[in-house]
């Protein structure tokens, strides 16, 4: 479980309002200047990952953000979709700020990502999802040939999603360098979005607990 949320309940709803008003503060801030100085505008381009850092825990008290592991998320989550996405720079800084970079990073999010997974098939089995819910992830910390396997439908992603993920190009950038150990270029622009039903992610659920267990024993050797 994230840190932050280990707090005494009231203190975690007063820093997250906090959180949120400075975001609105700043973004006003850059607004109104960039509405006399143009330039100003420019500072976009840092106020978006910053304002997702800050913005992560209303959404999460709010229900914009439903977890499902500490890295894993769905983004305004229904019983028809469940759009997945992996945690933000907020849940990086407060659950893996203690692990090692490089490999031992990299498997502790695909651990954290199957545990999300294992989670949503246990909500299905209990009746709290539907089996007919289509649940959309991306690739970016499994490859085709995984994803392939564990039952996943791939397909490029839409104009919309590659703009998004270059919008938020810094945050990815970061974080995707830590995952290798070294400074490294996520592939933005060879993005695949990922689909499986409830249903058919139930079916795989022996494969995904393998995968798990594989992960964890690699974990304990390094």
């Amino acid at each position: 479980m994230n840190d932050f949320y280990k707090q005494p309940k009231v203190l975690v709803w007063i820093e997250s309002t906090l959180f949120l008003l400075i975001g609105f503060v700043v973004g006003i801030f850059i607004l109104d200047k960039g509405y006399t100085q143009p330039l100003f505008y420019s500072i976009f381009i840092l106020y978006i990952p910053i304002s997702q850092f800050l913005f992560t825990p209303i959404y999460k008290l709010t229900g914009g953000y439903t977890y499902y592991s500490p890295m894993l998320l769905g983004y305004m989550s229904n019983d028809k979709q469940i759009d997945l996405h992996s945690g933000t720079s907020f849940d990086y800084l407060f659950v893996l700020r203690n692990v090692k970079s490089g490999t031992i990073l990299r498997n502790r999010i695909m651990m954290y990502h199957l545990e999300g997974l294992l989670k949503l098939i246990e909500l299905i089995e209990d009746k709290r999802i539907p089996t007919s819910v289509n649940i959309i992830d991306t690739s970016y910390f499994f490859n085709d040939r995984t994803l392939n396997n564990l039952g996943f439908q791939l397909e490029k992603a839409t104009l919309f999603y590659r703009i998004n993920l270059l919008i938020n190009f810094i945050d990815l950038f970061w974080m995707y360098s830590l995952s290798k150990g070294k400074l490294a270029m996520p592939a933005v622009w060879d993005a695949k979005k990922a689909m499986i039903t409830g249903e058919a992610l139930m079916a795989q659920k022996t494969k995904l607990e393998s995968l798990y267990q594989k992960l964890e024993a690699k974990q304990a050797i390094l």
